[in-house]
């Protein structure tokens, strides 16, 4: 059977207290990807440094100030692979997240998207992350693996201070990708004060204004839901279910309590 390759994509901005973690988590993978591309987003401390210290493993590319979108966009054009895993670069891999999101992938051809459950955290002890409630679905860009090609049927990322992911995951919907949620726990999501919706709380009202253009080009279409649901649906994460393969019907939407970023 054909083992396809895989790529890690990370794009960061000023992630020097985080990043070395989420890359020694990347590197621990049962599955070890083929190939690691980190996108510095401009950064002003020694991001730059600490993923240098990586070489050869990962391929480190510099940018000027360009925003989460055109990180996040120049690091998944970067990978050669044909899957794609998306890490926020302060968040961590389980050791066998790759591994569990590929067999999936593999069990059933028609997937374009595998995402899985993630624990929150805010400190480490003793080289552990100390867990913050209990896992959750997580169909957020940081918990993706994905087909190349399906991505280039969706399209590049926006430049949306704090909705590049859930417009992504929107128009993703609407082109009718099949995803699926493994029941494992992939990532561990830090909760910090850089959080980017955190730290861009002005930036919120991007939400709406996302749900909006996503109702707006599927106006007319029998699947779509009332706006009000779809604002129920986002402001909701439990709403979110795991489970099996599925095309999701347009009305559903991404959860924005789930979308900060690793900015």
């Amino acid at each position: 059977m054909h083992e396809p390759t895989v790529g890690v994509a990370i794009a960061v901005r000023n992630g020097e207290r985080w990043l070395a973690a989420c890359l020694d988590s990347v590197l621990a993978q049962t599955l070890p990807p083929t190939e690691i591309v980190v996108v510095d987003d401009g950064s002003d401390d020694a991001t730059p440094t600490i993923a240098a210290r990586y070489a050869p493993l990962v391929r480190l590319r510099r940018i000027p100030p360009s925003g989460i979108g055109a990180a996040r966009n120049l690091s998944f054009g970067l990978v050669e692979a044909e899957l794609i895993v998306s890490v926020d670069a302060d968040d961590l891999l389980t050791p066998s997240s790759i591994e569990v999101r590929v067999a999936a992938l593999r069990s059933n051809p028609e997937l374009d998207l595998v995402f899985g459950h993630e624990r929150r955290f805010s400190e480490v002890r003793a080289g552990q992350p100390v867990p913050l409630g209990e896992p959750r679905p997580a169909p957020i860009p940081g918990a993706m693996l994905l087909r190349r090609n399906s991505f280039a049927r969706v399209g590049p990322f926006t430049d949306g201070r704090v909705t590049d992911g859930l417009d992504w995951l929107l128009r993703s919907r609407e082109a009718g990708l099949v995803e699926h949620t493994v029941s494992e726990h992939v990532t561990w999501r830090r909760v910090h004060g850089a959080n980017n919706s955190l730290a861009q709380r002005e930036a919120l009202g991007e939400f709406p204004r996302a749900l909006k253009a996503s109702l707006d080009r599927r106006r007319g279409l029998p699947t779509a839901a009332p706006e009000d649901e779809l604002a129920v649906q986002a402001s909701e994460p439990g709403r979110w279910d795991g489970g099996g393969p599925r095309r999701v019907p347009p009305a559903a939407s991404a959860a924005p309590a789930g979308l900060e970023g690793s900015r």
